[in-house]
């Protein structure tokens, strides 16, 4: 009477997370080998590398695309439908930004907040001086 249903993920989705995976255990790998002493700073730091070489590259496209919409909002003169989809491209421009901008605050109040780029530290938990031989 009901037929059950499967819920699948594509293959796609599943060798891009495999791909995540991988590199993620790859990048835990000296912690758990108690190799080398990581801080809490250099994870939070790398994060914050990133967005802040990010943001300008995608705010300078958002701005774009803003520009773009007021361009083809002029361009269209009486006609309605071109007039509403400028509008609708300034319109989700700006929510791009709003939302590129955010991140970046996020990210910035979470670097402070643990100190990051101060000279406070937090270091992780680890075993100094532990020797097995």
């Amino acid at each position: 009477m009901f037929e059950a249903r499967q819920h699948r993920v594509p293959i796609r989705i599943l060798k891009q997370m495999k791909k995540f995976l991988a590199g993620l255990g790859l990048y835990a790998v000296p912690f758990l080998a108690l190799a080398q002493t990581g801080t809490l700073e250099t994870a939070i730091g790398t994060v914050g590398r990133i967005v802040n070489l990010i943001i300008p590259i995608v705010g300078a496209i958002l701005l774009i695309f803003f520009f773009y919409g007021v361009i083809g909002y002029v361009n269209a003169g009486g006609d309605e439908e071109k007039r509403g989809a400028a509008r609708n491209t300034m319109i989700y421009a700006v929510i791009g930004m709003f939302v590129a901008f955010s991140i970046f605050g996020l990210v910035q109040l979470l670097r402070r907040s643990f100190g990051v780029g101060d000279t406070a530290g937090l270091t992780l938990p680890g075993q100094s001086g532990f020797y097995p031989f």
